[in-house]
Formats: structure tokens, sequence, C-alpha cells
């Protein structure tokens, strides 16, 4: 029993040590700068390491352009140890055709407050308390629709997204400053006859690539495999929607976030009220409350 609660022991500060001495996470700043390094240098570019809205886990599409135009606008509510942040998101889809989407998403301003001990986990400038806002980044895509309604397969689409790095506050963590994009393909499908109390059943499954810039010197880039999974289901006057998706960079420096989320939407005509939650589950430590509106029937 004493040799195995040692290879244990053993096993646990090899594995802590490994973490420590991992080559992606640049030395700590507030002990170890030089006076001429550029402070960026130290960050750790990864989600678990920075502001809820630098690195979000994109969210799924679903196999489909949506055949109207697509539109929703909430408030967010983020909260995390030692961190609170509040922001306003929004995001369009328009079809052309049926057959193709435009795709645009944008978190135009964030309100937060982080403590000493948050701001010097994440690397900020000064490591001291700090609050304020920034601006967030740009994300603008394209869908297309491979397979739609065929008779034995699911829906198809393809997508891609680029980031820009319009968004501010990197000082604080809070945004890369730096650009990205993903790929991804997703499939899914529908059962259901659209009429009386419950109207459909709906799953989904997504997989791709996702890339964005570090200031790692000799490692500019982290590569990361995107996936994720969802149901949603559609009553008369309300719905109901569930899903589990993340991914996975190499440099296991906080780069693998994993969130769920889950939304409840009020039905009013082509328009819904929604109320929502997300759970991040790993290298991603916030929860978030979120409450918005949402248009799927604009012509």
């Amino acid at each position: 029993m004493t040799k195995i609660l040692a290879g244990i022991l053993l096993a646990l500060l090899i594995s802590t040590g490994s973490r420590a001495q991992n080559k992606f996470i640049p030395t700590d700043p507030y002990t170890s700068w030089d006076g001429i390094t550029h402070k960026s240098k130290y960050l750790i570019t990864s989600p678990g390491f920075m502001g809820p809205n630098s690195l979000p886990v994109p969210e799924l599409h679903k196999g489909k352009v949506p055949e109207n135009i697509y539109w929703t606008g909430r408030y967010e509510y983020f909260l995390g140890k030692g961190n609170q942040t509040q922001d306003f998101y929004t995001r369009f889809i328009i079809p052309l055709k049926n057959r193709v989407g435009i795709e645009f998403t944008y978190v135009p301003v964030e309100f937060f407050t982080m403590d000493s001990i948050t701001s010097r986990l994440w690397r900020s400038f000064s490591g001291t308390p700090a609050e304020g806002h920034s601006l967030g980044d740009i994300y603008f895509g394209t869908i297309i629709q491979v397979v739609r309604n065929h008779a034995y397969l699911p829906n198809l689409s393809l997508a891609m997204t680029c980031r820009t790095a319009s968004g501010t506050g990197r000082e604080y963590a809070r945004h890369t400053d730096t650009p990205g994009y993903h790929l991804d393909a997703s499939v899914g499908d529908s059962y259901g006859s659209g009429e009386g109390f419950f109207k459909s059943f709906s799953w989904y499954l997504e997989g791709g690539f996702l890339v964005w810039q570090t200031y790692l010197d000799d490692y500019p880039q982290n590569d990361a495999w995107l996936y994720g999974a969802g149901i949603d289901l559609s009553f008369r006057d309300f719905y109901i929607n569930q899903d589990l998706r993340g991914y996975s960079g190499y440099m296991n420096n906080g780069d693998q976030p994993l969130v769920y989320s889950a939304e409840l939407g009020i039905r009013i005509g082509t328009a819904a009220f929604t109320f929502g939650y997300e759970n991040g589950l790993r290298d991603y430590p916030f929860q978030c409350f979120r409450t918005g509106i949402c248009l799927d029937g604009l012509k």
C-alpha cells in the first residue's frame, strides 16, 4: 500500500512539474521581466488565461443555412473566480438562395472587473486589480449548404469564419489583438411534423479546425481540433436547445476549452425571448447567464 501511495504521489508531482515547465507558458513576468521585452510576450494566449470573449468556443452551425434571415442580440453576464464580465452580443446569418449564408458575429463592448490574483494569473501588464471596458473582435464568414432535405442523408454544411484583430484590452488579457480563423463541417437532421404541441426534435454534430496567433517567438500559432454536438426540442410556444462543444489545441496551456450551453426560447410569432446558461467544463473558467431576443423569420 505504501508503494502504491508513493507511486501516485510521484505521478502527481511529475504531472504538476511538467505543466509548470511547459515550454508554451512564458516565465513569470513579475519576477523575470528584463525591462526590455514587451509585456505581451509573457501572455498565455489561451482561453484558460484570458477573458471570456478572447478565444471563445464558436457556436455550432447545425448542418444548415437558415431559410430566413437569422438575428439574435443578447446581454451576457460572465462570472468567474476573481473576474466579472458583462457584454452585449449579436449574430447575423443572411441566406442567399438557401444554399449560401453570410455570417457576422460581434461583441461590441464588454465591461469587466478582476482582482489582483486573477490579474497576475492572466499575466496582465500591471498585475494589479483592474476594471474597465474593451471592444470585441469581429467574426465574419460563409456557410455553404452541401446537402439539404435529402430523403436519406442528413443536412450537411461547410463553413469558414475569420476573426479580426479588432479587440482591445490586450494589456488586461481581454482580447488577443491577433487574427484567427476556423473551418467546420456540420451535419444534422430533424424529426417531427412541425404541427401540434410538440413540433420537432433535431440533432447535430460538428467537426473542424481552429487556428489563432500567439506571442511565442518559436511557436507563433496554435492549431486546434474543433468539435461539438447538440439537440434541439421545438414546441408550439417555446423551444429548448442544448449543446456540448469545444476545441483542443496542442500546447496544453489552457488551450482545450469545453463548454456546455442550454437555451430556452419563448416564441412570439417569428421572434423569441431567450434565456441561456453556459458553463465552462475545462479551460474556460466562467459561467455565463444570458438573455436576449432572437428573430428567425425575417425576409
